[in-house]
């Protein structure tokens, strides 16, 4: 089981970095182009603060300490917040999923041309996006907690 808690750990992980990588490279355009991070308002491009990465970033940093947490924690209290973070997951993936869709559905309305995407930069194809990298991470990451949840439910029944 415990091998099974570290694999979630580190899937968790991985989104976590992906959505680090992401968040400061749009804080380093957003400085390079406004001089500041402290601009919210009239803006030439979207400030990071402002983006679902921004947010779905913290969602996958709380993930990860709370997968973290559950790895240190007696067995009786890991079942419970295992359920927790299955919980959290299941919103991270559905907030990823619905920011894709928004994009993609902006996309096809601009009949295919390439529009701003959900970090403020142009986009092509919206499936090189973050919002879809990110959302297929916390797909990974929701199956992952969830076949753990399984498994423990399995073992203690």
């Amino acid at each position: 089981m415990k091998k099974l808690f570290y694999l979630q750990s580190l899937v968790i992980l991985a989104g976590t970095l992906f959505a680090g990588y992401t968040i400061f490279g749009d804080f380093v355009r957003f400085f390079q182009i406004e001089g500041t991070i402290f601009k919210i308002k009239d803006c030439l491009i979207p400030n990071p603060v402002t983006t679902p990465c921004f947010w779905g970033g913290w969602a996958f940093l709380t993930a990860l300490a709370w997968s973290l947490f559950i790895l240190k924690m007696p067995a009786d209290k890991q079942k419970i917040h295992q359920k927790y973070l299955v919980l959290l997951l299941v919103a991270g993936t559905i907030f990823g999923w619905s920011n894709f869709g928004l994009g993609w559905l902006k996309f096809m309305a601009n009949e295919g041309r390439p529009t701003i995407g959900c970090s403020g930069v142009v986009v092509a194809n919206p499936f090189s996006t973050p919002c879809f990298k990110g959302s297929l991470f916390f797909t990974a990451s929701l199956l992952t907690a969830w076949i753990v949840l399984k498994k423990q439910k399995r073992l203690t029944s």
